[in-house]
């Protein structure tokens, strides 16, 4: 079977004994050396190709005749005893014959009817990858983890921050990074036909690789890593640098890419329910602050997610005291009406309701909550919602000068409005009447001088009642 399969330069391993108290029971021979230093692992999910022979040559199963991979997770107990241990030494691209004593393979029950009881089986397995993970719908983006963690929860949030000299001010984020948006260290290796353009320690904010020269889809794979592992990603050329290529970093056009990715640190996790009220309120200014640099640098997602922390930072504040509760309510309400100022960005005009009904819970208030409502309204089209709030307002603020703005445009939109709806009015009963003119008998259809002055001031008075009614404007409101 052996020789169906070309193999590389480096010498073959002869029947090495793979089994843990090096019993026998399991030897290894190297038909094809395989690529890097790395083997699958206990849990990851295999992809071989196999061919299962007895001693004596009979082929009894083969997943290339069926032209179907096998897949399996290694180490579980999911197949034979020699497959766990042989397997587990193999590297990517490797092919091995593997020997497989009775103890290690079937045992005394064999499998009939193709094999028969106590019985050494050899496979020829090939191994092609593991714990591969499809990044793209396309295939063009895929993800092997080379080293694997057990740690079930450390794994990057949106929003964490990943190490790069990003922070730009004297607040120490530092101090909270833990309950959302914490500090991550990852390394990134890129290469392009074995030259490595890219080699470094970079931190940055999940939803904001850009800032650092990341690629969108190294983001998706790094969501998917717990610290502590490393993993290899590979790109077609719509993913990495496309049809222009990057000539800084010397990858030509169209050029399929290689990176080599480590989860080297993640920053311990804060729960609020274990945090001091001091320690809560540091906190979610520290949120509130790093929110304000990314509204104003437009990464709407990243600030809503901070100031979207506050309020959850400070959900519970029953061990607070009078003058703590007093910081946590107006740190509550800066947040709600920012998350409310990003929406209106984003232009979901729901959400910025549903954030400045909370700030009015805080505070009933709030002009700043009534305003932003207002703007809500104004771009939904409820103009009169939106002018008699603005009037609810000034009766707070009689000098607002922005709320006076506002009212008056509302005012103006909403009859501009309803203008244009009595005009559209009369134009389709402009175009009933010519219907009805043309449908008319000749019967019908009289001299003027044939109708009496009383029938002719009585049709005067029907049309004028049948043509209010749809033009009714008790809603206008006057400047």
């Amino acid at each position: 079977m052996s020789d169906e399969h070309d193999t590389n330069a480096n010498p073959a391993v002869e029947n090495e004994d793979v089994t843990p108290d090096k019993d026998g029971g399991v030897l290894k021979s190297v038909i094809r050396q395989g690529s890097g230093d790395s083997t699958p692992q206990t849990g990851d999910e295999v992809v071989v190709h196999y061919v299962g022979t007895l001693l004596d040559g009979t082929k009894f199963d083969s997943s290339r005749d069926r032209d179907s991979y096998f897949k399996f997770n290694l180490g579980k107990g999911n197949v034979i005893k020699a497959w766990d241990l042989g397997v587990a030494t193999m590297k990517k691209g490797e092919i091995c014959k593997l020997t497989c004593r009775g103890d290690y393979a079937y045992g005394e029950s064999g499998s009939p009817p193709k094999i028969p009881p106590n019985a050494t089986l050899v496979f020829e397995i090939e191994l092609f990858n593991w714990n591969v993970i499809q990044l793209s719908d396309d295939d063009g983006a895929s993800m092997t983890m080379i080293k694997r963690c057990d740690n079930e929860y450390d794994t990057p949030e949106e929003g964490m921050e990943v190490e790069e000299h990003y922070i730009k001010s004297n607040v120490n984020y530092g101090l909270c990074h833990g309950f959302s948006p914490h500090y991550m260290l990852v390394h990134i290796k890129g290469s392009h036909d074995g030259n490595v353009f890219e080699d470094r320690d970079v931190r940055f904010f999940i939803s904001d690789a850009d800032s650092v020269g990341i690629l969108p889809i190294l983001e998706t794979a790094i969501m998917k890593l717990k610290k502590g592992e490393t993993a290899e990603i590979s790109l077609s050329p719509a993913y990495g640098f496309g049809e222009s290529g990057d000539a800084k970093l010397n990858i030509p056009p169209n050029a399929s890419l290689k990176y080599e990715i480590e989860l080297k640190w993640l920053e311990e996790q804060l729960n609020p329910w274990s945090m001091e009220p001091d320690k809560k309120l540091e906190c979610a200014q520290s949120r509130k602050s790093r929110g304000t640099e990314f509204f104003k640098a437009a990464k709407l997602k990243l600030a809503l997610k901070h100031y979207s922390d506050v309020a959850n930072l400070l959900d519970e504040t029953d061990d607070f005291n009078d003058e703590q509760k007093k910081s946590a309510n107006e740190l509550k309400l800066a947040g709600r009406l920012n998350e409310a100022a990003c929406h209106l960005k984003l232009d979901d005009l729901d959400a910025v309701l549903t954030a400045c009904n909370k700030a009015l819970e805080i505070d009933q208030s709030s002009v700043k909550a009534m305003y932003r409502i207002a703007q809500a309204q104004i771009s939904a089209k409820e103009y009169l919602s939106a002018y008699q709030g603005l009037q609810e307002l000034l009766k707070l603020e009689p000098e607002n000068k922005a709320a006076k703005q506002l009212s008056t445009r509302a005012l103006h939109l909403h009859n501009a409005e309803k203008a244009k709806e009595k005009k559209r009015y009369n134009n389709m009963f402009q175009k009933f009447a010519e219907e009805d003119a043309r449908n008319k008998t000749p019967e019908e259809t009289k001299p003027a001088e044939e109708v009496s002055e009383d029938a002719a001031t009585s049709s005067q008075k029907d049309e004028t009642n049948d043509e209010a009614q749809p033009m009714e404007t008790s809603e206008t409101v006057e400047s």
